[in-house]
């Protein structure tokens, strides 16, 4: 068996890369044999990849879109002609034209359906046909949620029985000891308490509401920190922090290495996230597996993942989030209560879980079992 990355570009992909890292490591070591295709950054940034599963990787770097789907086209192609596989798993969402055997994408979400002017108008042509080709090509598509599944049959008009939830597992970590934290926030002159959102700042991850949202709350020394890289929003938000006057109580960190976002997660009094659209939500999951409270948008896949765990809250609604937020910061017995419900939810992403329903997909590809039943129900 075989899997695509040739597409996973290190640090810009977003939380497709996450969803890649963490189903491939939870993968069962059985019968499975997996030879991944990608590119030498990849592995750089997820040695265990390379530990676990035999890795070709491609010849020239794949920074750039066009050089990623010509590579695919050709040398991904030649090699799976020359090397035959049960089956390849696309995990990016795409499927190159004429690549053989029986295919499986993860299709993380229908953005360029649901928001076709968050794209470039190359990119939208681009999608306009790889996206329901894909779906079309795919002996089983894989979905992060419920939501983008039941998306996939609507949209894409895809078979009930060859669309499964697989989910990316959600690792508890041991928090960073205190030191560690108060580190952390000393040298980025972070106070306490303060609200995360970790996220690039793309229009549709709507920063703009919990800036508002800060400017309202009962507690004036309530901080919002904001790591993750530049988005199309970047200027829209500067001017925003400026013009409502909470530049000293707003941290903008840019991409930050994975250890000091543990560090801001641990420290947080709650994580915040009300983005328009996700397909899933990893910033929520993890925030509950590391027991944060969480109110997040109603919008999407978000409610599907955190249930009854956390507050839910319309994205355009500025008052309910202050509301939402000044609940938790003001209440300490209202924010345990969360944590706690949101550990218990968290249990539902268990890598032992997770994995062991991508090897089930794999094999019934494999096997020509695609009218079995999902393993999760759906």
């Amino acid at each position: 068996m075989a899997v695509n990355l040739c597409w996973l570009v290190p640090g810009v992909v977003g939380g497709s890369e996450q969803y890649a890292a963490r189903l491939l490591a939870a993968l069962p070591f059985d019968d499975l044999a997996l030879t991944v295709y990608g590119s030498a950054a990849l592995i750089e940034a997820h040695p265990a990849l390379a530990q676990r599963h035999e890795v070709v990787v491609a010849p020239v770097g794949l920074g750039r879109r066009p050089a990623r789907v010509a590579m695919e086209s050709t040398w991904l192609n030649a090699n799976l002609r020359r090397r035959p596989h049960d089956l390849v798993h696309h995990v990016g969402g795409t499927v190159p034209v004429a690549t053989p055997g029986p295919a499986v994408v993860t299709i993380h979400d229908l953005q360029p359906l649901d928001r076709p002017d968050a794209f470039s108008a190359l990119k939208r042509r681009y999608l306009a046909y790889a996206l329901p080709h894909a779906a079309r090509r795919a002996t089983m598509v894989l979905t992060p949620s419920a939501w983008v599944r039941t998306g996939v049959i609507e949209r894409l008009g895809v078979p009930e029985h060859r669309v499964r939830v697989v989910s990316a597992p959600i690792v508890a970590t041991a928090a960073p000891p205190a030191e560690a934290v108060e580190a952390v926030l000393a040298a980025r002159r972070i106070r306490t308490p303060y609200v995360l959102y970790p996220a690039i700042t793309y229009a549709h991850k709507n920063h703009g509401v919990l800036v508002r949202a800060l400017a309202g709350l009962a507690r004036n020394d309530a901080a919002l920190v904001l790591p993750g890289g530049a988005g199309d929003f970047e200027a829209e938000l500067d001017e925003l922090v400026a013009s409502l006057g909470v530049a000293d109580r707003v941290h903008r960190l840019g991409r930050v290495p994975q250890s000091e976002l543990d560090a801001l997660l641990a420290g947080a009094a709650a994580v915040a996230v009300p983005s328009r659209y996700e397909g899933f939500g990893l910033p929520v999951a993890e925030a509950m597996a590391a027991g944060r409270p969480v109110v997040a948008s109603n919008s999407a896949a978000l409610p599907e993942v955190v249930g009854d765990a956390g507050v839910l809250v319309d994205p355009d609604d500025v008052q309910g989030w202050t509301d939402a937020l000044d609940g938790i910061l003001g209440d300490p017995v209202r924010a345990e209560s969360l944590a706690v419900a949101g550990r218990e939810r968290a249990r539902n992403w268990t890598a032992e879980r997770c994995g062991s329903s991508l090897a089930a997909a794999y094999r019934d590809v494999a096997m020509g079992r695609l009218d079995a039943p999902d393993p999760a129900g759906r």
